[in-house]
């Protein structure tokens, strides 16, 4: 997992998989059509971002 999170919480992430993370990923990609206002896009798109960095990761479960 990454040390360093851009956001202001916490996220444990060692137990997720490559899978999960592309569910996730998917997930996000479902949503950011709905997203209302430019904040909430943007917010996404981080969001997104922290995961692709996630996947990225060296040592992932498989």
């Amino acid at each position: 997992m990454s040390k360093e999170s851009k956001f202001p919480f916490d996220l444990d992430l060692s137990a997720l998989d490559t899978g999960s993370i592309t569910n996730i990923l998917s997930d996000i990609e479902l949503h950011l059509p709905l997203m209302e206002s430019e904040g909430d896009f943007s917010q996404l798109l981080q969001v997104k971002a922290f995961f692709e960095d996630e996947l990225k990761a060296a040592r992932r479960l498989h």
